[in-house]
C-alpha cells in the first residue's frame, strides 16, 4: 500500500520527471522567437494585417470569432475536465486545482508586464487598415493576454488530459493568431503570451502540487461532511493513501 509520501510524489510525476529544464528551455526558445519578431515587428504586422483585410469578409469575420469562442471553448473544456476530477482521485483533483490557480497567476502575470512596459497597439501606431476596431488607449500591447490566457488553458487541459491536446494545441495558436489578423497584436506580443501562458502552469503546477496534495489529504480528513461532498466521494482514494 502506498503511502502519503509516495502519492506525494506520483502527483509530481503525472507532469514529468523534469518540468524545470524543460520550462528553462522553452523560455529560452520563446526568448529568442519574440527577439526575431520584434525586430521585424512593423512589417509582419503590415503584411499579416493587410493580407487579412483582402480576404473575402466572411473568413475576416471568423477571424475575430476564434479569437474569443475559442477561449471561451478551451474554458468550457478545463471546467468540465476539473469538475470530472473529483471522481477520480485526490491526484486528479490536486491537479485540477493547482492549473486552475496558475490559470490564474498566468493572467495576472501577463496584465502585470502589460502594465509596466506599456506597449503601445499597432493599429494605433502604424496606418494599416485592420478587421477589428482598435482597443482604447492605456489597453496596451504586451503581452497579448488572449494568448497567455490560451496557452495557460491549453496547458491546463494537458495537464489533466494529456489525450486533449491534439485539439487544444491549434485552438491555444489559432486564438493567437487571430490577434493578429484581426489587428490588435504583433507577432511577438502573443508568442510571448503564449509562452508565459505554457511555461506558468507546467511549472507552476509541477512545483504547488505535493504542497496542494497534502493540504487537501489533510482536509479531506479533518473537514466536515459538507466538504467531502463538495470535492467528491474521495473516500475510497483517501483509504489507499493512508
Amino acid at each position: 500500500m502506498r503511502s502519503r509520501d509516495d502519492a506525494r510524489v506520483d502527483v509530481r510525476r503525472r507532469l514529468g520527471d523534469g518540468p524545470a529544464s524543460g520550462a528553462a528551455s522553452g523560455v529560452v526558445v520563446a526568448a529568442v522567437l519574440v527577439g526575431l519578431l520584434f525586430a521585424v515587428r512593423d512589417a509582419a504586422y503590415r503584411a499579416t494585417v493587410s493580407g487579412a483585410v483582402a480576404l473575402p469578409g466572411v473568413v475576416g469575420g471568423a477571424f475575430e470569432v476564434v479569437g474569443e469562442l475559442g477561449l471561451v471553448a478551451l474554458v468550457a473544456l478545463a471546467v468540465v475536465l476539473a469538475w470530472r476530477a473529483r471522481s477520480h482521485d485526490l491526484e486528479h483533483l490536486t491537479v485540477a486545482l493547482v492549473a486552475a490557480v496558475s490559470t490564474v497567476v498566468a493572467y495576472a502575470l501577463s496584465e502585470g508586464v502589460k502594465g509596466l512596459v506599456r506597449e503601445e497597439r499597432p493599429c494605433r501606431m502604424l496606418h494599416v487598415g485592420t478587421l477589428a476596431a482598435c482597443p482604447a488607449p492605456g489597453d496596451w500591447s504586451w503581452p497579448s493576454n488572449h494568448a497567455t490566457i490560451a496557452g495557460a488553458l491549453a496547458t491546463a487541459v494537458v495537464v489533466l488530459a494529456p489525450v486533449w491536446w491534439r485539439l487544444v494545441a491549434p485552438l491555444a495558436l489559432a486564438v493567437a493568431a487571430s490577434r493578429v489578423l484581426t489587428g490588435a497584436h504583433y507577432w511577438h506580443d502573443v508568442v510571448a503570451g503564449l509562452a508565459v501562458g505554457v511555461v506558468v502552469v507546467w511549472f507552476g503546477t509541477w512545483a504547488l502540487a505535493p504542497v496542494a496534495h497534502r493540504l487537501l489529504v489533510r482536509s479531506v480528513d479533518t473537514g466536515p461532511q459538507a466538504w467531502r461532498r463538495l470535492v467528491g466521494d474521495l473516500e475510497p482514494a483517501r483509504r489507499e493513501l493512508s
